[in-house]
């Protein structure tokens, strides 16, 4: 008896655990994504050497509306610097050149739409399992693994909190399965007391501080001359133009498959560092790689192209393929 009563409470603690959808999960961090307000610490590692990791740390303060973000244990080329995301735009302060970049939002703050295809993508070309619950800074936490459906490998590992669904740690794996950064808090509060003025930084009033907008135009996507859909189930989300000056621009295309991006840029000019001379399969090709990511770059009558993300070996001549019948390298 006591041991049949033994196995029934056994499976009715597991049952909550495992009866919930991980895709549920994965949704609720993504309506969430920009709108909880917290203030904490959080700790970047870049893997990119296994010898030598990268590591900085950043004050990040988020009301909801704004998120900034303030590097004070960084790389030296990091130092100082400020990043503010309005939703709209994000201001990158660099203290060395005393001057603020000024690009679109980041992905943290999306719409609806922007959401729902992202997650669209997901269930499309992700599996999802919910490994465990556990406590993480003294909060309960769902531990996630999300693995790629074509090369079966992990591309993420997430610590997403229980109750505000955000995720206080994140691992990231690139196409080889190689672990390549964590992001995590190490300290964190939520719905703290924040001033008004926080958000106001000075810097962007400062006269003395130079700026540097990013000339990105946003096109419609069905006029974009590129195919929309990629191996891997990559999709084509954003269409823009890059103008450098009146008479010189390049056409950038934004790829994603639900969770990771690739850029794909066209113009009339080379790129700086397309990489070396290399044959793909049937395809010659400028290409380069590191454990972050790979670029390939080639020529198409008067266009040249550059294509960057993470892809796996196996996949890059079915790639190239989607762009280029019989490359041609000047």
């Amino acid at each position: 008896m006591n041991k049949i009563l033994s196995t029934t409470l056994v499976v009715l603690f597991f049952i909550p655990i495992f009866a919930i959808d991980p895709m549920e999960i994965i949704k609720n961090y993504g309506l969430n994504s920009g709108k909880i307000s917290y203030e904490g610490i959080e700790v970047s590692i870049l893997f990119d050497n296994p010898d030598f990791p990268k590591t900085s740390m950043a004050k990040v303060i988020a009301n909801g509306k704004y998120m900034v973000r303030r590097d004070f244990l960084s790389p030296p080329f990091m130092l100082g610097r400020i990043n503010i995301d309005d939703g709209k735009f994000q201001y990158d302060f660099d203290p060395k050149k005393n001057l603020v970049k000024i690009s679109p939002s980041s992905t943290i703050f999306l719409n609806k739409d922007e959401i729902n295809k992202r997650l669209n993508l997901i269930k499309k070309n992700f599996s999802t399992k919910l490994e465990r619950e556990e406590v993480y800074l003294g909060r309960k936490v769902y531990v996630l693994t999300i693995s790629s459906v074509y090369t079966k490998k992990v591309v993420l590992r997430l610590w997403i909190d229980k109750d505000k669904y955000i995720p206080l740690r994140i691992d990231k794996y690139n196409s080889d399965g190689v672990l390549i950064g964590r992001i995590m808090f190490v300290e964190i509060g939520f719905n703290p007391k924040l001033q008004n003025d926080l958000f106001d930084s000075n810097i962007l009033k400062d006269k003395n501080v130079k700026m540097e907008e990013t000339k990105l135009r946003e096109e419609k996507l069905e006029n974009a001359s590129v195919p929309s859909e990629l191996s891997l189930g990559y999709s084509l989300i954003k269409y823009y133009t890059i103008w450098e000056r009146d008479d010189k621009f390049t056409h950038y295309f934004k790829y994603t498959d639900g969770l990771n991006d690739a850029s794909l840029f066209k113009g009339l000019m080379p790129f700086k560092l397309p990489g070396k001379p290399t044959d793909i399969d049937n395809f010659h090709v400028f290409y380069d790689s590191n454990v972050l990511w790979k670029s390939i770059s080639w020529v198409d009558g008067d266009n040249f192209y550059l294509l960057i993300g993470d892809f796996p070996k196996d996949y890059l001549s079915k790639i190239i393929s989607t762009f280029i019948k019989d490359p041609v390298v000047k």
